[in-house]
């Protein structure tokens, strides 16, 4: 595939563009980031709950909860989870890329993927995400040290069992942090465009990672500034809705307790549902303008030479 090569400046672009995505049908676009995340959400729940139910039963048994038996249960409900990922964000994109061309399209089409042959294509990512983080856990270890990992589980185990233990600090910080930033950002490249790659471009797995990670280097002035803009904007945004979320807990708690907590779990909501569509629809636009997509009307690529006043 040809892969448009873009100026740095068009992250600004992206960031610009996703803050207007959904207002042409912001019930289907909002509705569906907010289904994709009790849906999440929902198998979080399932996997926290049958992990407590086995530390209770160990604990009514008279054993201390061991780190094995967590184990056992959470490697496979987390690998169900991070299978059901990409196959939610794609469902958010179909959405976004439906409204912005102005085809109908409802907040229930986010599980669009899982009524096709795509949703199984797309669950493939998953297990990318997987060995990606094997990979990723064998890089910190040879930079952090093995000494490290091995008493930061055991910290963990620790914590587990009501203790209060000392957490331990790597070797090489400033190189651990530097391999980290290098990994996450072609992981997190590699995986957004990959979605829009198998699901609107027809690419297989293996053809889709290929122009993923050609897309990741032939456009990583654009990718990086998009991508430190939307840090830097979530970042500002966390803040103040932690101080709203904060202020309506107490108002809500003058009438009710149970009042206080809902107010704060919407405003959390709320707040996850924007993000996730302004994270989502960046990377749908991303795609867009590097790849091209014949079923929306093509946007010329806007050169920013400096922001304006």
């Amino acid at each position: 595939m040809d892969i448009r090569r873009l100026p740095a400046s068009q992250g600004l672009v992206w960031f610009r563009q996703a803050i207007d995505l959904g207002a042409k049908n912001p019930r289907a676009v909002f509705g569906a980031a907010a289904l994709a995340i009790i849906a999440l959400y929902a198998a979080v729940l399932a996997f926290a709950l049958l992990v407590g139910v086995l530390l209770a039963g160990s604990k009514a048994a008279g054993q201390p909860p061991g780190l094995g038996l967590v184990m056992a249960v959470a490697l496979p409900l987390t690998l169900a989870v991070m299978l059901l990922v990409p196959v939610l964000l794609g469902g958010l994109m179909h959405v976004i890329r439906e409204t912005e061309a102005g085809r109908q399209v409802r907040a229930r089409d986010v599980f669009m993927p899982l009524r096709s042959g795509k949703g199984r294509q797309l669950a493939w990512l998953g297990l990318v995400q997987v060995a990606l983080a094997v990979v990723g856990g064998l890089l910190m270890v040879a930079v952090a040290g093995s000494d490290y990992w091995r008493d930061y589980l055991e910290a963990m185990q620790a914590a587990m069992q009501g203790a209060n233990p000392t957490v331990p600090q790597p070797q090489n910080a400033g190189l651990l942090f530097l391999v980290q930033l290098v990994f996450n950002y072609f992981s997190y490249a590699l995986m957004l465009f990959a979605i829009p790659l198998m699901l609107f471009s027809g690419n297989g797995l293996g053809d889709a990672l290929r122009n993923a990670l050609r897309a990741s280097v032939s456009n990583i002035g654009a990718n990086l500034l998009a991508g430190v803009l939307f840090v830097g904007a979530l970042l500002v945004a966390a803040v103040v809705v932690a101080l709203l979320a904060s202020l309506l807990a107490v108002l809500g708690s003058v009438i009710h307790p149970a009042l206080g907590a809902l107010l704060t779990m919407l405003t959390m909501l709320g707040f996850a549902v924007v993000v996730l569509v302004l994270v989502v629809g960046a990377a749908y636009l991303a795609w867009r303008d590097t790849f091209g997509d014949a079923g929306v009307p093509p946007t010329a690529v806007v050169q920013v030479h400096a922001f304006e006043a």
